[in-house]
């Protein structure tokens, strides 16, 4: 299979191309900045923004990873997002609709949903509860580029597919801080990749399927998470009380939490990381 993979000089992009790559499809890779080192993969450096690049790079393609965006872990101007997250995916989704490729499988976000709980849509959320994004225009622009996806769908038959990872920007592991993280929407970018993999692997198309590290919360916690979320911690994961004795605070706060049954059911996602595999982790190495 000949797969494009865009953003492939990125953190996920690269981690994703090894993955791809180790099974033996052909590969295309494209990116905003240069080649990555080494990487044997034919390569073509294209500005999805610009029209005129974009054009013929699904040409003899079967299936598109669009992985490539900019994130808020690090500072853009409002024009950078809207050119690279809503421009670029445009004119991608356009390609892949054009060129007929098999499937187009984006890299969206749970920021997708934003980041506003409320009445309607207790915490964890699933796939199902309405996309509100007014917090951020990052937020914005990952739903949009799911509505490019579903307007290309509807007129031009194109079949798609949107993964919506959580946050994945580098933190070591051994920080506590990273291990809170995964109670709310963080997830480990090997995670992320591999939930990439399976998606190629998968024939699951035109839906959104949420990547995070999972959540043992339920709706009946939704109200307390927001503001005594330390009980429910230590309710789900007693072994988080050392974690209290080495002096180091547990979260009153939790505001987003996701289900991942559905990446699970259909994909056959389980994420290596999660706040219980941290824990032991972490555990362990401060005994």
């Amino acid at each position: 299979m000949r797969v494009l993979i865009t953003g492939a000089a990125g953190v996920l992009g690269q981690l994703v191309t090894q993955l791809v790559a180790a099974e033996g499809h052909d590969l295309l890779l494209t990116d905003l900045v240069a080649a990555p080192e080494g990487s044997p993969h034919p390569f073509v450096a294209a500005d999805l923004s610009n029209d005129e690049q974009t054009t013929g790079l699904c040409d003899g393609i079967d299936q598109v990873l669009h992985i490539a965006a900019i994130h808020p872990w690090k500072q853009y101007t409002s024009q950078q997002y809207l050119d690279l997250n809503i421009k670029g995916t445009h004119n991608l989704a356009a390609e892949a609709a054009r060129a007929g490729v098999q499937r187009l499988i984006y890299t969206s976000s749970v920021s997708a949903h934003g980041y506003n709980v409320a009445p309607d849509a207790p915490l964890p959320w699933d796939e199902t509860v309405p996309c509100r994004p007014t917090d951020s225009l990052y937020s914005i622009t990952k739903h949009v580029g799911e509505q490019f996806c579903r307007m290309y769908q509807q007129t031009a038959g194109l079949k798609w597919l949107a993964l919506r990872p959580g946050g994945f920007s580098p933190r070591p592991e051994a920080d506590p801080a990273f291990g809170f993280g995964l109670l709310n929407f963080a997830v480990h970018r090997t995670d992320v990749a591999m939930a990439h993999l399976l998606a190629l692997r998968s024939s699951a198309v035109n839906e959104p399927i949420i990547i995070t590290a999972g959540t043992t919360f339920t709706h009946d916690d939704s109200a307390q998470l927001l503001w005594n979320a330390a009980p429910l911690i230590l309710r789900d994961f007693p072994q988080a009380q050392a974690l209290v004795d080495a002096g180091i605070a547990l979260p009153d706060r939790i505001g987003a939490c996701h289900s991942i049954e559905h990446a699970r059911k259909v994909l056959g996602y389980t994420p290596h990381w999660t706040f219980g595999s941290w824990l032991e982790r972490w555990i362990a190495s401060n005994a």
